[in-house]
Parts: structure tokens; sequence; C-alpha cells
């Protein structure tokens, strides 16, 4: 009974309605339409259980490359059958230029002389045959890890072109609403504002107790100021008066159907003017305790 006399005096008015913000964002979310990026997903989804299964025989992706060896050998073969191919009609046109010369200087081939200077030519010889064949050792290396680089490129490329196809999906479908993520978009919205609502009704009914039991045990002091401008009320009917002549009125607040009891502070003006106060707001609250001596 408390509760419901301090209803009527319009305690407890703290809203209990959800804000116009979230009723036209919940309206937003409800009316958005998920369709296609569910059949996105679940497209995605189906492609990747496929992929998943037969990741092991998947012959699109390239998981390690050999360098060819057989371009090594190649390329060792044929740079030193070039260097070759030079090497031995210059050391032939040496020899032959050499033995001529020591022939008309009178050495015979049996002497120390002949050896030493033959012996000379045929070890620069081999030397240049041991430069050809390191060179083409070096050779068949460049090559081979030309070939490994070159695979490695190829590996490179079509791994990346088997993924571009889902990194472009996932680029459209960022910031683009799942049914999953609009469901959890609107239920993060309903909590608050159920949150918000269950606080107001909570604090409404306190202050409706509290200022009821006042009103019943007749202690009027514990009232504070309240809104009580004709400025904030409709459909406002006399139904008596205090002791001290002042009228005392049932209305509704502007934008509230619920109907409450009290007073209006323009009468409250010329009884209690001590009563009266002007909020920050520029509309008119009431002392009930000083309005009510």
């Amino acid at each position: 009974m408390s509760k419901s006399v301090g209803k009527l005096l319009g305690a407890g008015s703290a809203g209990t309605k959800r804000f116009a913000s979230e009723k036209q964002y919940l309206d937003y979310l409800n009316k958005y339409d998920t369709t296609d990026v569910d059949t996105a997903y679940k497209n995605m989804a189906a492609t990747g259980s496929d992929l998943s299964s037969s990741l092991a025989e998947r012959p699109g992706y390239v998981y390690s490359v050999d360098g060819s060896d057989d371009a090594r050998r190649r390329a060792e073969q044929a740079y030193y059958n070039q260097a070759v191919s030079k090497l031995e009609p210059e050391f032939e046109s040496r020899r032959r230029q050499l033995e001529t010369r020591l022939q008309n200087q009178g050495f015979s081939t049996d002497s120390e002389a002949y050896q030493t200077a033959m012996n000379n030519l045929e070890n620069s010889q081999n030397s240049a045959y041991a430069d050809a064949a390191y060179n083409s050792i070096q050779a068949g290396q460049n090559a081979f890890t030309n070939s490994l680089n070159n695979q490695l490129s190829a590996a490179n490329f079509q791994n990346a072109a088997r993924q571009l196809p889902i990194s472009e999906i996932g680029s459209l479908l960022q910031n683009q609403y799942s049914g999953y993520d609009l469901a959890n978009q609107i239920y993060t919205v309903q909590k608050g504002g159920d949150a918000r609502i269950n606080q107001a009704k909570n604090q409404n009914a306190a202050e409706q107790y509290q200022v009821g039991s006042s009103a019943l045990l007749g202690a009027g002091n514990i009232l504070t100021s309240m809104f009580s401008d004709r400025e904030l009320k409709d459909n406002i009917v006399r139904v008596g008066q205090l002791h001290n002549g002042l009228p005392v009125y049932l209305f509704t607040y502007k934008g509230d159907n619920e109907p409450r009891l009290g007073l209006m502070a323009q009468d409250v003006l010329a009884v209690h003017p001590e009563a009266v106060a002007v909020d920050k707001s520029g509309y008119l609250k009431v002392n009930y305790a000083l309005a009510c001596r």
C-alpha cells in the first residue's frame, strides 16, 4: 500500500523503457540481411572441410623443392668441354713451338734442359686443366642454385595464388555481419537495455516504497524536491486540497501514461514560495516538506 501511495505522489519516475537509440539499433539489426554473408561462410566451411580431408595428397600446394642435379651436371660438362676445346689446340701449338725452339738451340730430346722445358709445359697444361675442372664445378653449383631458386619462386607463386581467393573472400567479409555475429550483437544490446531497465525498476520500487511509507507515517520532511512544473504534466484533474489550501491534482507526466498524485509548482509559489526552486533545466521543482506545512 505504501508503494502505491509513493507511486501516486510521483516517486520512482526513472524511465523503464528502451532508449530511442537502442530501439533504432535493434530495429536496424533485426532487419539486417545476412544471407549472402552466411552463404559465403557456409561455402568456405564446406571447402575447408573438403581440403582438410585431402591435405596429404593435395597436388596444388608445393611443400618442398630440389635443385636440378641434371642442370648441375650439364653445366659442369658444358663448361669443361668448352675449356678443353680451347686448351688442347693451344698446348699442342705451344708444344710444337717449344720443340722447334729447343732443337734450333741444339738441345737433344734426351738432354736435361729439353726435359725441363717440356716438363714445365706439361705442368702448365695440367694446371690449366685443373683450373678448367674447378671452374666447371663452380658453374655446375651456380646452375644448381639458380635451378633451386627458380623452383622456389615458382612454388611460392603457386602457393600464394592458391591462397589469393581465400584472402579476397576474407577481405570481402570484413565488417559484414553473419547470422552468428548478428545474434551476438542483438544479444549485447538487449542485455544492456534489460540490465538498465531492471535497475531503473528496482530504483523506482525503492523510491516509491520510501515515499509511500513516509506519507503514511506523516513524515513529510523525508520527501525531497520533485519536478512539479505544470509544463511537464498532462491530463491534469483536481481531486482535492491540503489543509493549507493547496490544490491536489491527479496527472500524468508528458511521455508517461502512469497516473500520479501531487501539487503544481505554480500553485505552491503563491502559498510557500520558499518551497519552489528552478532546476538547471529551467523547470520548477517543489520541496514537499516545505509545501505541505
